[in-house]
């Protein structure tokens, strides 16, 4: 379930999924350098369920990782551990632009401000931010 053309050959980083909420970031390098010796690691917390990425010094290192812990329970859960890369589904943004109306009716909502500006095709979102001092 790698993206096409995604080259693990020389790969070093690895992503971690179903990681247990009380699992901390030095757990986590713990039970990763059992694979090998771990460059870094980062732990995204989530209430429910969080994720993390680990950097191994060599490529070595993360196949090891791979094949010996993914599906290893931490505090009863089983990982999740496959190669970590960027995801290719990122909205391509490079002709989004933003406009700022302000002195704005407290009455307008999102839906409010997007119809107004929905005539315009290119019009993909519309925000109502509010100024808590005014």
């Amino acid at each position: 379930n790698l993206p096409p053309g995604f080259d693990a050959t020389s790969c070093r980083s690895v992503y971690v999924g179903n990681i247990h909420p009380q699992v901390t970031e030095a757990l986590l390098a713990e039970v990763f350098a059992t694979a090998g010796l771990v460059e870094s690691c980062k732990l995204i917390k989530k209430e429910k369920s969080s994720y993390g990425f680990v950097d191994y010094y060599d490529h070595r290192s993360a196949v090891n990782c791979i094949l010996t812990l993914n599906g290893q329970l931490i505090f009863g859960e089983p990982i999740k551990v496959n190669w970590a890369y960027a995801s290719g589904q990122r909205e391509d943004t490079a002709g989004h632009f933003h406009i700022f109306v302000g002195d704005l009716s407290a009455e307008v909502t999102d839906a409010t401000l997007f119809a107004a500006f929905s005539i315009y095709q290119s019009c993909s979102d519309a925000r109502v931010m509010w100024d808590q001092r005014s």
